[in-house]
Formats: C-alpha cells, sequence, structure tokens
C-alpha cells in the first residue's frame, strides 16, 4: 500500500487534567479538491488498537461521488498511520467489522449482479494493511432486484454471524425490509421479511440473554419509541413502546391568576443513532439516551434542551431512574448524541454535542462518564479550536477505545473538519482516556468545564465536571492587565462595568493546572 505524506502539518496537542488525559489531532485529506460527500459511521478499531474510518469525497453540488477514503489512525501513539484512496467504487458504501475468526477485519458491500440482481461481498484486510486481495472475497447473491446501497444495520453477534438487514424496490417503487443472518463463509443461515410497521429501522443490536434475542427501535405514533424485541430467527416475539413524555405539569395559579398553563419535558426521539437515539440493555432493564425538551407553554417564557437517559424495567417498561444533562441551556440549542455506550465495569460512556448560543453556533462536544446510577464520574468539554472550523450539523461519530491487548482504555470523537488557512477538508478526532499521563498543552481547548454564554454582556456562567475544583478565576485585558479576580462564587464570573472587548480568562484548579480561554464582553 502506498504510505502518503501529509501535505500539510496536523494538529496534535493535549493536556493533563486530574483524571484523564486527551489528545486531539486534524488529518486533512490527501486528495485535495475533494470535498465530504457523506460520512456514513463507517468506523471501526482493529486488534493492533487502530482506528479505520471511510469517508465519501466527490462533488457535494452535484451529488456525484469521486471515491472512498480510508484512514489509519493510532490513538495510542496519538498519530497518522496510513491512508488509501480508490476512486469511483460503485456503490461506493462499505460496512466494516472487526473478524471473530481470528486477526484481520471485515469489508462488506452491496454490488450490483449481471441479471439485476445485488450481490453481497465479504472481504478481509489484515491489520496493517487496508489493501484488500479479492482472491478471498466470498461473493454472497442477496436478492433478485436492486438492493438500495445506504445500508447500516448490520452487525457480528455472539455467535460469528453477520446479520444483516436491507431493503429491495419493488416494481411500483415501494421497498421491503429484509433481515438475514449468514455465516462468514457465505451461507445462509436464516431470513425475514420484518413487518411494515419495521420498514426503515436502522438500528439493530443484542440482548445479553439466552438464548439469544436481537432488538431494533424506530420513531413510531405520537413519536413514540418502538422497540421490537425478535428471536434467532428473526420472528417478532414482543413490543415495547416508551412514551416520549418524560415530565408533565399543570399550574392552576400564575401571579395570582387562575391560568391553564402546561409545563412539559419530552424526548425528542430519532429513528436511528444518527438520529441521536440510542438503547442500551442492561440485566433487567434498558437505558434510552436521547435529545430532550423542557417547555412551558401558554404564559411562562421557558424553554430548555439537552441530553436525557431514562432507566426502564425491561417487563413492566417502569421508569426507575432518569438524568439530563444541558452544558449550554438555550432554546435554540440543538443537542445531537453521538454515543452512549455501556463500560466494561458497568459504567457508561455519553457523548453529546451542542452549538454554543453565540453567532457562531460553534459546537461543543460534551463527553462524560457516568456511573451506574447515572451519577457523572468526569466530564470534559471538547470546543472547537481556533484553528479549523467544524460543521456543528454533520454526523459525527463517537465510540468506546481499546488498547491492543483489547482492554478498554476511553473513547474517541470523530468528524469533519475544515481549516480556513489552508483551503482543506479533513478529520478530526479526539481520544480520551481514564489514564493520567503528562502530555503538553498547547492551546487544544478541551476543558474540564463549560463557560457560557461567549459573548456575554453582564455576566458568563461556569460549570465544572465533578472530578475538579477550581480555586480561582482571572480576567485580563487586551494589554494583560488583570482586571477581575475571583476566589469565591466561581460558578459565575461578573462582568458589569467592563468596556466591550475580548478578554483573556485564566481558570486554575487545586491541582495546579491552570486553563486560558477567551471571553469576549458583548454591548448590551
Amino acid at each position: 500500500m502506498k504510505k502518503i505524506t501529509l501535505f500539510s502539518a496536523f494538529l496534535l496537542v493535549a493536556f493533563l487534567t486530574q483524571a484523564q488525559n486527551a489528545s486531539m489531532e486534524f488529518i486533512p485529506f490527501h486528495n485535495p479538491g475533494y470535498d465530504i460527500f457523506q460520512y456514513d459511521s463507517r468506523i471501526i478499531q482493529q486488534r493492533d488498537g487502530d482506528l479505520i474510518v471511510n469517508v465519501l469525497v466527490g462533488t457535494v453540488r452535484d451529488a456525484v461521488v469521486d471515491g472512498n477514503i480510508f484512514y489509519k489512525v493510532s490513538p495510542t501513539g496519538l498519530q497518522y498511520v496510513d491512508s488509501l484512496f480508490e476512486a469511483n467504487t460503485q456503490p461506493p458504501f462499505y460496512m466494516f467489522a472487526q473478524d471473530p475468526r481470528g486477526e484481520g477485519n471485515l469489508r462488506f458491500n452491496f454490488e450490483p449482479e449481471g441479471n439485476g440482481g445485488t450481490a453481497l461481498r465479504i472481504s478481509h484486510f489484515s491489520d496493517s494493511d487496508l489493501n484488500i486481495n479479492h482472491v478471498d472475497d466470498v461473493l454472497v447473491h442477496l436478492h433478485d432486484s436492486t438492493v438500495y446501497e445506504y445500508v447500516d444495520s448490520y452487525l457480528i453477534d455472539s455467535q460469528g454471524d453477520l446479520i444483516l438487514k436491507y431493503y429491495y424496490i419493488t416494481p411500483d417503487g415501494s421497498s421491503i425490509c429484509h433481515i438475514a443472518r449468514y455465516g462468514l463463509d457465505g451461507t445462509l443461515k436464516h431470513a425475514a421479511i420484518l413487518p411494515e410497521s419495521q420498514n426503515y429501522i436502522n438500528t439493530m443490536e443484542e440482548f445479553e440473554s439466552t438464548p439469544k434475542r436481537y432488538f431494533q427501535w424506530k420513531r413510531g405514533y405520537q413519536d413514540n419509541l418502538y422497540i421490537y424485541q425478535l428471536d434467532s430467527t428473526f420472528q417478532v416475539v414482543k413490543q415495547n413502546i416508551i412514551d416520549k413524555l418524560l415530565f408533565e405539569h399543570f399550574y392552576g395559579v400564575v401571579n395570582g391568576d387562575s391560568v391553564y398553563m402546561e409545563v412539559m419535558k419530552c424526548f425528542h426521539f430519532g429513528n436511528n443513532n444518527s438520529n441521536s437515539t440510542f438503547v442500551v440493555p442492561d440485566g433487567d432493564d434498558m437505558l434510552i439516551a436521547a435529545p430532550y425538551d423542557y417547555d412551558s407553554g401558554y404564559y411562562y417564557e421557558f424553554h430548555e434542551s439537552g441530553a436525557a437517559i431514562a432507566r426502564y424495567n425491561m417487563n413492566t417498561l417502569q421508569m426507575k431512574a432518569l438524568a439530563h444533562f444541558n452544558d449550554q441551556p438555550d432554546a435554540s440549542t440543538d443537542i445531537r448524541i453521538m454515543c452512549f455506550q455501556k463500560t466494561c465495569d458497568g459504567d457508561f460512556f455519553l457523548v453529546y454535542r451542542e452549538p454554543t448560543p453565540s453567532p457562531e453556533s460553534l459546537p461543543t462536544m460534551t463527553v462524560a462518564k457516568l456511573d451506574n446510577d447515572l451519577n457523572v464520574i468526569w466530564k470534559r468539554y471538547c470546543f472547537e479550536p481556533g484553528s479549523f472550523k467544524i460543521d456543528p450539523y454533520w454526523s459525527d461519530y463517537s465510540g468506546k477505545l481499546y488498547d491492543e491487548n483489547g482492554n478498554e482504555m476511553g473513547i474517541y470523537v470523530a468528524g469533519e473538519a475544515y481549516r480556513p488557512e489552508f483551503q482543506d477538508n479533513g478529520m478530526f478526532f479526539f481520544f480520551l482516556t481514564d489514564e493520567t499521563l503528562s502530555i503538553e498543552e498547547n492551546g487544544l481547548i478541551i476543558r474540564p468545564y463549560a463557560y457560557y454564554p461567549n459573548p456575554a454582556q453582564d455576566e458568563l456562567h461556569l460549570q465544572y465536571s465533578p472530578d475538579v475544583k477550581p480555586v480561582q478565576i482571572e480576567l485580563f485585558d487586551i494589554q494583560g492587565r488583570l482586571v477581575r479576580s475571583q476566589r469565591n462564587g466561581l460558578g459565575s464570573l461578573n462582568l458589569q462595568g467592563l468596556p466591550s472587548g475580548t478578554y483573556t480568562m485564566r481558570v486554575t484548579l487545586e491541582d495546579g493546572k491552570v486553563f486560558s480561554d477567551k471571553v469576549v464582553k458583548d454591548t448590551p
């Protein structure tokens, strides 16, 4: 495989905090001139610890895909490893998985057959090489008709089989949803047509149960969440409905007047993970993570949105716990949950993004580790560095990280970014672990606190991770003169009386770590 030399230096910086090491890098495309066409959660981690990422590039305006770029990135070595460009791949959508039979990885793709049907190609590639020797490919006849190219519902289950969902187009233009189990040698073991109510469900997971059961979900009637349980032959054995309503209250009196007012907190379920809905089984319970909206109607002006997690008994659907997270309280906040996964020690990782309440709507990506009772253990805020722009509405992805021995070590956040000074697109990666490592800080904006709004008028608010303790906040003007200093009431910073302009805020933690941030004082 051809090694690619980066045409511009990537950013690789990190910081040390009490609980965790965090790092980030930017990797520019090695084929300048292409735009990102679509980025479809095609990320896996190999057994050697490296991440493999597939990005479609082409001409977005003309909706033309020119090819695929495959990246290989090391989170432990904190470096770009390799890349490969494949031009004019049709169809261009690939699915990845670790090969359960041993070393290496699997790549799945649909391709047309000469008689108008569709085949599934199963290919193997090693941990060290992105190239594929197609001599050993397994080609499976999938369907006599055309199958939609875009499919992200697949998994390698605990038995080492490939479970795949796909849609084919009928002569009248409608589509039928199939689910099938294949051995990795191409043997078809089970297949079923899913009921109409389950069409266009792109999510699929496996319960920790014996005998094995699988489940999938979608947003359904009145925007509630429908969860279907399937047995090993994909027959529906149970259907659960999760009500979107989390909290509802009615007030009879407002300011001494009898009025009718409704205050509601609701889940906003999406149809699949890319739309921010996650379902995680946990023993006899299941946890639901999705954006929420807390709104008052009629008289009160109140609106809050964020990320919510609810724990339900899987049999009774009784809600046992509810937690919500909101780091940028604002009516226009658009939360997207990027990851919700159970850790090996029974804790949970939650990653979500939200635009900051500023004219640029720059995104903040929040990474939190929660205990089994959904209490926050630590929290880190990955703000946008000034050296590149992250599209706040692009599909970004996150998942757990493992070391070379398969031990869980942390979490990654990945997505698309743009560097205006170089006029190039590329990928950004944040790697966060529980380990305490001393790595030089060099301007990366990952913080153990959130601060908002920015620009601010009279007051700046700060929200800290529970594993850190602030001891001082200082504010300096553009000439470097100290204009504010606080050792108490460190949840906010008073900006009243200061002239408009840009200031430097310096936050000192109990362990001696110091972070500096730009704060803009706006005119009321």
